[in-house]
């Protein structure tokens, strides 16, 4: 039982890793403050597809919305082939 719950906390805490939307500044920045999209195969697309699981707490965390809320964001999630979810429908 006592290994059971060390894996549950280990899975844990590296799901919590793999949610890092500092991850996304470095490549994506220029991209999204250009309102130029990025190449589909660029680091920004797969760093974005990396974190796709993570963007319904992206969205739904109100420290988000300046940077979700700027024009060159749906630019890069268009030619990144993402969809940035609606945060009303997300669960």
């Amino acid at each position: 039982m006592l290994a059971m719950t060390i894996l549950m906390v280990q899975v844990n805490v590296g799901m919590a890793q793999e949610c890092d939307p500092m991850k996304l500044v470095p490549p994506c920045y220029s991209f999204v403050t250009g309102n130029t999209p990025p190449p589909p195969d660029s680091e920004c697309c797969n760093v974005l597809h990396d974190q796709n699981k993570c963007l319904c707490g992206y969205v739904k965390n109100p420290a988000y919305q300046p940077f979700l809320g700027m024009p060159g964001i749906k630019t890069v999630a268009q030619a990144c082939s993402i969809t940035i979810p609606d945060p009303k429908t997300c669960t």
